[in-house]
């Protein structure tokens, strides 16, 4: 379990973090959802090791995570950053095959192995000898999850994790929903624990087994998505009105924000 205990951070003399307190279990999608400047992105810095926090501290698979080096950590997590970096004239596969660039010592046949089914994986076997530069963004962000996933296949930690920050950012509703249920897979099936930043309320809805709510650099609650994804939770958090659709037939809700002047929801 990747698990936070307190954890405050303060930059440039704001205080960015106040007393979070998550777990992140293997096998689960945890969404982490706020508004903007809620904290979202510094907590998964945090969590990845690429920052300290100045307070509290974090635990991975029982370990303070503050003590593991950048090769440990590469064991047990991977992160896809909100803009990750694609070199120019690199083809997917290289993309993915960075992922092992830790991990040199599994040798060239098992990395060959890992970079092939995390392609297979994420549904991007087809984009393995196409140039970054042809492709779009949503077919570089599956890319960017190949490599993060690489990394983890090449571990023989007993937990991995995965952190994704916005990883939808900037994709249509159709590449966006696809992509959390590739991630959504990769937990179930491969036993990953997977944690992601988005925004949209409808892609957690749809996606998440669990939902923490950040505001203000705080906790504004963590627990199931039946729990946390209820409409007047969500309107104090975000400061706005809401709409909850319900399909007549199937046990599909979505929430659409309301104008100020609009009839109070039922």
């Amino acid at each position: 379990m990747l698990e936070a205990r307190g954890l405050g951070l303060s930059r440039g003399g704001r205080r960015l973090l106040d007393g979070i307190d998550l777990e992140l279990r293997t096998g689960e999608l945890l969404a982490v959802l706020g508004p903007n400047g809620a904290g979202k992105s510094s907590l998964l810095q945090l969590l990845s090791g690429l920052w300290r926090p100045d307070s509290g501290e974090i635990l991975l698979a029982g370990a303070p995570l503050a003590r593991m080096d950048s090769r440990e950590l590469a064991a047990w997590r991977a992160v896809v950053e909100q803009q990750p970096v694609t070199p120019a004239g690199w083809t997917g596969e290289e993309l993915v095959a960075a992922g092992a660039y830790l991990h040199a010592s599994a040798g060239p046949e098992r990395i060959r192995s890992a970079v092939r089914r995390a392609l297979e994986q994420v549904g991007a076997a087809g984009l393995a000898r196409r140039r970054l530069t042809e492709l779009s963004g949503g077919e570089r962000q599956r890319l960017q999850l190949a490599r993060a996933l690489c990394q983890l296949l090449l571990s023989e930690r007993p937990e991995r994790y995965l952190l994704l920050d916005e990883p939808t950012a900037a994709l249509d509703f159709a590449m966006a929903d696809a992509l959390m249920a590739g991630a959504r897979t990769l937990a179930r099936e491969l036993g990953i624990g997977v944690l992601a930043v988005v925004h949209d309320l409808n892609l957690a809805l749809r996606h998440a087994d669990r939902v923490l709510l950040m505001n203000d650099g705080r906790s504004a609650g963590c627990g199931s998505n039946a729990e946390m994804m209820r409409r007047e939770r969500l309107e104090a958090v975000y400061g706005v009105r809401l709409a909850e659709l319900v399909h007549p037939e199937q046990p599909w809700r979505a929430f659409i924000p309301l104008p100020n002047d609009a009839p109070p929801s039922p």
